[in-house]
């Protein structure tokens, strides 16, 4: 090989777990399952559609679904989802292996930045999640991370859905309670972009939406899969079997109810508007059987994270997955180790939306510590699936002949210009001498993380909505609340 031709290699790591056949197996499995057990659908709309497209209705609510349909559903779906921020410029792509972090939603418990303990989730929790996610920035996409329990149940995610919006420009991955709801978040959403043609162009949320394992779809998630279709909104469906309880106790069987759920929802798509894309997401969780908690960081968890994202992979469809998360209750030695674990996991299987960043306590507590510190967790990460290219000026071998045997490369023009890419460094990982350690106060990672945050949150100020806009917002929360009164 001539090592001075002009040439550029660049392969990013990734880890792979199912072979292909493998991946076809659990496929065709799936298709089996859906031809001959069905699925249970609450919604009659979605009933009707099902059986104008050929499938069988059993009765008012099984439908058992030929295997060509889905395979159509499949072949037409959509293959990529472009989510831009709150300002419409386009920065979350979700095709191939590019992957993107954020942290979860809905988590009832918070622990609170000064005191260190335990508490319930309010509403001024969302706002500094949102607000420190803003300020990260490794963290790609907000979730509301935190529940506010300060607010009507029924009103939870439209009233989150404003606080994320009143302090970050980032996508949004949104949840909604029922129908209501999502009309409700969509109205917002589309005041803030100026328009139904504005939003449908550049949208910068995305709904997460499950079924209820096994194999049956509420009405109201049914409903608002259609309505999104056909406003152009994106979409991502998460069935979550539990391993043992509401799938087989095997991955294999568990991975097979997955799939099933996903496609059954994927050809509702298609028949509403063909090309729309349906994120695929979830995956089997592991349910602990001495204490039925559903453990986030167990080995079949971190497998699950891997082969979710070469199913998807195998139908050339994005996948939703998770990391950066730990079932300690504390964000102490354990969840640092679950969270770097999970997120390595995720990312070099090239999972694309990875969500539930800074989540503890088996998914019922935030921790805005915890989410600072994966932020440097998902900084190393992405150092290390950048890798590093091979061409003549990286290659160095004109340097390396005219530095010479005993040389000393430290101030060449290369090592000037390049260090600073090709070395990462770090903002609160320690790798000082230990007398300046003492120096600084012999602080813990959680300390400098608690510090970091804090500092962010008290310095950091999100681009605002305009106020004609936030007033509108504020208007239409206005509305809703009196509507659910």
């Amino acid at each position: 090989m001539d090592v001075n031709a002009q040439f550029v290699q660049w392969e990013r790591p990734k880890l792979r777990v199912l072979s292909d056949r493998q991946r076809e197996t659990i496929y065709r499995s799936a298709l089996e399952v859906l031809e001959r057990t069905g699925a249970r659908l609450y919604s009659p709309e979605a009933v009707e559609i099902f059986r104008a497209a050929g499938a069988h209705v059993i009765n008012d609510h099984l439908v058992k679904i030929p295997s060509g349909l889905v395979e159509n559903a499949v072949l037409t779906a959509g293959k990529r989802v472009v989510l831009s921020d709150r300002t419409g410029k386009r920065c979350i792509f979700l095709e191939g292996d590019n992957v993107y972090f954020g942290p979860g939603s809905d988590n009832p418990n918070t622990i609170d930045l000064e005191t260190g303990q335990r508490r319930e989730s309010v509403l001024e929790d969302v706002n500094r999640a949102a607000r420190l996610a803003d300020a990260l920035p490794n963290i790609d996409f907000l979730m509301s991370f935190a529940l506010a329990n300060d607010v009507p149940s029924r009103m939870a995610d439209a009233v989150h859905f404003e606080a994320m919006i009143n302090n970050s420009t980032k996508p949004i991955v949104a949840t909604a309670p029922d129908f209501e709801g999502l009309k409700t978040i969509y109205e917002i959403a589309c005041a803030v972009r100026g328009g139904e043609a504005q939003f449908r162009q550049n949208p910068f949320f995305i709904l997460y939406e499950q079924p209820h394992t096994p194999l049956k779809h509420a009405g109201h998630s049914l409903d608002k899969i259609m309505f999104c279709t056909e406003k152009g909104i994106p979409v991502l469906y998460a069935p979550t079997p539990s391993i043992g309880a509401a799938s087989p106790i095997t991955l294999g069987g568990s991975f097979v109810l997955n799939m099933a759920e996903y496609l059954t929802a994927l050809v509702l798509t298609q028949q509403v508007r063909k090309g729309s894309t349906l994120v695929f997401g979830g995956g089997p969780t592991t349910l602990d059987m001495r204490t039925t908690v559903y453990s986030y960081s167990a080995p079949e968890t971190m497998l699950s994270l891997s082969v979710r994202k070469e199913l998807g992979e195998y139908l050339g469809i994005p996948v939703f997955n998770a990391g950066g998360f730990s079932d300690s209750q504390l964000p102490d030695q354990q969840a640092t180790m679950e969270c770097a674990t999970s997120l390595i996991y995720a990312a070099m299987s090239g999972g694309n939306l990875i969500h539930d960043v800074g989540y503890l306590a088996s998914g019922m507590t935030s921790s805005l510590e915890m989410l600072t510190m994966a932020d440097e967790q998902i900084s190393q990460i992405k150092r290390y699936l950048r890798s590093f290219a091979l061409d003549t000026t990286t290659l160095a071998v004109d340097l390396i002949d005219e530095v010479g045997p005993e040389g000393d490369y430290l101030t060449t023009d290369l090592t000037l210009e390049r260090f600073r890419e090709e070395l990462w460094s770090p903002t609160i990982i320690d790798r000082s001498v230990h007398d300046h350690w003492v120096e600084m106060g012999s602080t813990s990672l959680r300390d400098r993380a608690r510090d970091k945050a804090r500092d962010l949150l008290r310095t950091h100020v999100p681009t605002p909505l305009p106020e004609a806009v936030k007033k509108e917002v504020s208007a239409i929360i206005k509305r809703y609340e009196h509507s659910r009164a």
